[in-house]
C-alpha cells in the first residue's frame, strides 16, 4: 500500500520550487509524516576557488531555515503534525538529491520540473518515486493542489507495467479519485500518412481492441465494473497524447513508469518522460521500472 510518511523536497529557492512545495507539504500532511527540505550547494566553488571566500555555510543554513519557516508558515498555518528537517548538501544537484532519497528511503521526491533537466537526471538516478511539478502551474492551479480527484496512468504493457497500475490504484483508494488508464499506439509518420489515406484501418481497429482488452486485464478485480475507471486507447506520439489526454480529462496527476535506456538512445530520441515534462502542466509522478 502506498504511504507518504517521508517526503524529500529539494529546493533552489525559485518560484517554481515554491509551487512544488505545496504538493510536498500536502503529501506529508496526508500521513502526518516528515518533510525533508534539501538545498544542494553546487561544486562550482571547488572549480573556482576565488568564489569560496564569499561562501559561508552558516549563512546559507540561516537562509534555508528562514525560507522554510516563512514558506511553511504561509502554507501550513497552525500545528499540523508534520515534522520538517533541513539538509544542506554539497556537490552536483541531481547526484546529491538521488543519494539523499536513497539514504533516507523516502516515499517520494517532489521537485519543480522547470525545464526538466535536473528533474530528469534525478528520475534516472533514483529508484524512489519522483513527482515533477511543472513550471507552468500558476497560483490558481496551486490553490487546487489538494484536489487530486482525477488520475491519469499511462502504461506501455511492459513486463513491469503492472507495478505502475497497482500504484495508481492505491492512490485512487487514498484520494477517492477517478482513474483513467491510457495506452498509446505509437504511429510513425509513414503509418499516420497511410491511415489518413484510408489504409491500415482494419489493422488499427484490431490494435485498439487488443489494447482495450489489455487494459481490462490490468484492472484490479474489485474495479472491473467501477464507473470511475475509464480505459482509453489513443494513437500517435506517446508524450503528446499523454499531455493532451491529461488536459482533456482534467487530470490532477499523471503517473507513468520510466525505463533506463542507454546514453545514445536518450541523446538521439530522448524519452517519453523527458518530453512529457516539457509539454504538460499536470504534475507527473514517475516510477522506476
Amino acid at each position: 500500500m502506498v504511504t507518504f510518511k517521508k517526503i524529500l523536497f529539494p529546493t533552489d529557492f525559485s518560484p517554481n520550487a515554491d509551487h512544488a512545495l505545496r504538493h510536498a507539504i500536502h503529501l506529508a500532511d496526508f500521513h502526518k509524516g516528515e518533510l525533508i527540505v534539501q538545498h544542494v550547494v553546487s561544486d562550482y566553488f571547488e572549480k573556482h576557488s576565488h568564489w569560496a571566500t564569499l561562501f559561508d555555510i552558516h549563512e546559507l543554513q540561516k537562509y534555508l531555515d528562514g525560507y522554510v519557516d516563512s514558506e511553511m508558515a504561509k502554507l501550513m498555518p497552525g500545528d499540523d503534525g508534520v515534522t520538517v528537517r533541513r539538509v544542506i548538501s554539497k556537490g552536483k544537484p541531481a547526484d546529491e538529491i538521488a543519494a539523499l532519497a536513497e539514504k533516507e528511503i523516502v516515499d517520494c521526491v517532489v521537485m519543480g520540473s522547470a525545464k526538466g533537466v535536473t528533474t530528469g537526471k534525478v528520475i534516472r538516478l533514483t529508484n524512489r518515486p519522483v513527482l515533477a511539478v511543472s513550471a507552468s502551474i500558476g497560483k490558481s492551479d496551486a490553490d487546487t493542489t489538494h484536489k487530486v480527484d482525477r488520475i491519469l496512468v499511462a502504461t506501455d504493457f511492459s513486463e513491469h507495467s503492472k507495478k505502475v497500475i497497482q500504484y495508481a490504484f492505491d492512490l485512487k483508494r487514498i484520494f477517492d479519485a477517478a482513474i483513467y488508464m491510457l495506452y498509446v499506439i505509437e504511429t510513425p509518420k509513414a503509418i499516420e500518412f497511410g491511415i489518413r489515406q484510408g489504409h491500415f484501418s482494419d489493422t488499427v481497429g484490431k490494435m485498439q481492441e487488443w489494447a482495450t482488452n489489455q487494459l481490462v486485464n490490468l484492472t484490479p478485480d474489485e474495479f472491473i465494473n467501477d464507473p470511475t475507471v475509464v480505459r482509453i486507447v489513443e494513437q500517435g506520439v506517446p508524450s503528446d497524447r499523454i499531455a493532451e489526454v491529461a488536459r482533456e480529462v482534467g487530470a490532477g496527476l499523471t503517473i507513468l513508469g520510466t525505463h533506463e535506456y542507454g546514453a545514445m538512445h536518450k541523446y538521439v530520441l530522448g524519452t517519453t518522460t523527458d518530453k512529457l515534462l516539457t509539454k504538460t502542466s499536470v504534475p507527473v509522478l514517475t516510477l522506476k521500472l
